[in-house]
């Protein structure tokens, strides 16, 4: 079997440290398998000093894993940082609360190369994806995508699903986004249409139960909502 050519897993955590940690064996060993060379970079930002410990135990000193310690808040700062100090240009942005099976990695290949520069994951709503997710969430999330695609103009339907790739050789603008925090996730998207690149999504029909989000449903919602205004001025004056 052909392996997949080399590519960076980025996993930017704030206090996922032990999930990581009961599951990096399994990337390692998925990876490995799969992919001819790689490396899981994982980007601590803002975690507690319990949980950044963590990965400072002898489980993580393996040659495949890179650890950054990033002082700056915001999961978009250390998806910025991942994709600025990848080592490989194919790039898959992998939530650290590890909901996704790594056998979704496989639809980002055709052999042993990308099929496309920028891939998303779109949670297809179905009974087993409805049972593992509060109701308030997915009501929230599908009256955020309505937005999202009415007010942005952004035609895909899932864009905050935290599962993408990206090629930088092709995507090259991918890490210019200016947002700190969630909304790095709509920025890629408006990113790739400055650059003539046209997303493509594969369907994820289930996900692993997981009650680690670090977004608060009320003020992060009213926060995006206040942020959506000033990226759609910044972007969608130039396109």
């Amino acid at each position: 079997m052909n392996k997949y050519i080399e590519t960076s897993i980025l996993l930017p955590t704030k206090n996922h440290e032990k999930i990581i940690k009961r599951n990096i064996s399994f990337l390692k060993s998925f990876m490995g398998e799969h992919f001819q060379k790689y490396e899981i970079l994982i980007i601590s930002n803002n975690s507690s000093f319990e949980n950044a410990k963590i990965l400072e135990e002898s489980l993580f000193q393996d040659p495949n894993i890179r650890i950054k310690f990033l002082d700056e808040k915001g999961k978009g700062s250390a998806v910025r940082w991942g994709l600025n100090n990848s080592k490989y240009k194919n790039v898959i942005l992998y939530d650290s609360d590890f909901s996704y099976s790594f056998d979704l990695f496989h639809h980002f290949f055709e052999k042993d190369l990308p099929i496309s520069p920028f891939i998303y994951a779109k949670r297809k709503l179905n009974r087993e994806i409805i049972l593992k997710t509060p109701v308030l969430r997915l009501v929230a999330g599908y009256i955020f995508n309505l937005i999202v695609r009415g007010y942005l103009q952004i035609l895909a339907k899932d864009t905050q699903a935290g599962l993408k790739f990206i090629n930088l050789e092709e995507f090259k603008n991918a890490s210019k986004f200016e947002n700190n925090e969630y909304l790095y996730d709509i920025e890629l998207f408006l990113l790739a249409k400055k650059s003539n690149i046209e997303p493509l999504s594969i369907d994820v029909l289930e996900i692993s139960n997981s009650n680690n989000s670090n977004i608060n449903l009320i003020s992060d919602s009213i926060k995006m909502l206040k942020n959506l205004r000033e990226i759609k001025y910044q972007y969608l004056k130039s396109l």
